[in-house]
Order: structure tokens, then C-alpha cells, then sequence
């Protein structure tokens, strides 16, 4: 279907579903005049499904022209499902204008999925400056798949900032997701003390899950210093072959 036809359903259709459809057909196509349609349609429609997925077309459009409605949508809209993906939405378009409102969203907003995906956004726009409080967050979040979630985000940034926060959920996280995720993580940063923690929770750790993602990371530990792995105790006894800063 043609872009002017699908901005017609956008805007004219009475079933909700026709116009959230069409503004992620928009969005697939890249077709740049669709970008005022889709932005007044994300401000205004009665259904939160269609402002959802014209936030979520904005971001597959990915001009930076959108980015101050997305914030507003981001902040204001009285829906979770909007604001979540507006928030994605500013990851995918990476203008760091968004930075300081997606700094504010992760703390202010209720939806705890939604705070990851601002979190998520942060590290897609590489702003290192805000990995402090993305940690805080998953510090004093007691929900346990938005702390997975948000270590997504710990992940792409890969700074050793985060190893003090990541050896304590790796070892105590009541979630094995968690501390799954926060294992794999641990392979990216290596130290010393990185080797140590991953071989004790290839040991200990309850579920086989973790356990062999504690062994994934000593192996990818060793393959980078170029080591050659052939078991958890031999990578432990060469422990200081790897510098402590990594």
C-alpha cells in the first residue's frame, strides 16, 4: 500500500487497529511525509493502542524532528503503553537531546517495564554520564525483571564502574535471571577478581543456568588474554595475568 493511502487510514478510520497498523507501516517504510501525520495522530487519537504505535512509527522513521514530541508523549501521556514506547523510540532515533528527559523518566516514571526500556534508551545513546543512576535504579527496584532488563543496559555500556553492583547480584540475586544476566555480563569485564567471583559461582550457584554462564564468561575471560581454557581452577591459578582494571 501506497504511504498517502496508509496516512488517510491513519488519520480516518474508524478502527482503531487499521490506524495503529497503518503508522507502523508508515514507520517500516521510512516514508519521511508520514512524520506530521503520525506526530499530531500520537498527540491526539482517543486510542492509546494507536498513540502507541505511532510512537513506536516515529521511532522506525527515526528523524530527530520527532524527538520533542516523543519527550512530551514520554512524560504526559496517560497511558503506560505510549510512554514506554516513545521512550524506546528516542533510543532508536539517538539524538542526545533526549538524554536529560529520559534521565528524569527513568526516576519519576511508575511503570517498572518502562523504566527499562528509558534505561535501555540511555545506553543506546551511549550516554555513559547516566550509568550511575541507571545502577541506582536496579539498586532500588524490587522488581526482578526490570532489574534483568535495565542490566541490559549495564551491558551495552561495559564500564567497570558497574562490577561492584554486578559481583553482588551475580552472587545473591534471589532471581536466577538476574543473576544469569549479570554472569554474562561479567565476562566483558575482566579482573582478578571477576575470575574469582565467576569460579565461585561456578561451584555454588543453584541453577545450572547461571553455572554454565559463569563458565561461558571464563572462557571468553581467557580466549581475550589469550589463554587457553582448560578448566575454571587453571584460569583461577592465572588470575594475575589479568590486569585489575581489566
Amino acid at each position: 500500500m501506497e504511504g498517502d493511502q496508509l496516512i488517510e487510514i491513519l488519520q480516518k478510520h474508524p478502527d482503531p487497529r487499521k490506524r495503529a497498523l497503518a503508522a507502523l507501516e508508515l514507520g517500516d517504510l521510512g516514508y519521511e511525509p508520514a512524520l506530521e501525520p503520525m506526530i499530531e495522530r500520537m498527540k491526539n487519537d482517543d486510542h492509546h493502542l494507536v498513540r502507541r504505535d505511532c510512537a513506536e512509527g516515529l521511532g522506525l522513521l527515526g528523524m530527530s524532528e520527532a524527538v520533542d514530541a516523543l519527550i512530551v508523549t514520554m512524560n504526559t501521556d496517560p497511558h503506560h503503553y505510549p510512554r514506554n514506547e516513545a521512550a524506546e523510540s528516542l533510543g532508536k532515533i539517538k539524538d542526545k537531546r533526549a538524554i536529560p528527559a529520559l534521565l528524569l523518566f527513568l526516576d519519576s516514571e511508575d511503570w517498572e517495564f518502562a523504566r527499562a526500556s528509558g534505561a535501555l534508551a540511555l545506553a543506546d545513546l551511549n550516554a555513559k554520564e547516566t550509568l550511575p543512576a541507571i545502577l541506582n535504579a536496579i539498586k532500588t527496584t524490587d522488581d526482578e525483571f526490570t532489574r534483568r532488563d535495565m542490566l541490559r543496559a549495564v551491558h551495552k555500556f561495559r564500564d567497570y564502574l558497574s562490577l561492584d553492583l554486578l559481583f553482588d547480584l551475580s552472587q545473591h540475586d534471589e532471581s536466577w535471571e538476574v543473576r544469569k544476566k549479570a554472569t554474562e555480563i561479567l565476562g566483558w569485564l575482566a579482573s582478578p577478581e571477576t575470575v574469582e567471583i565467576l569460579v565461585k559461582i561456578l561451584k555454588t550457584d543453584s541453577h545450572i543456568q547461571v553455572r554454565q554462564e559463569a563458565e561461558s564468561s571464563l572462557r571468553l575471560i581467557a580466549r581475550d588474554y589469550r589463554i587457553t581454557y582448560t578448566s575454571a581452577e587453571m584460569l583461577l591459578a592465572r588470575k594475575d595475568e589479568i590486569p585489575p582494571s581489566g
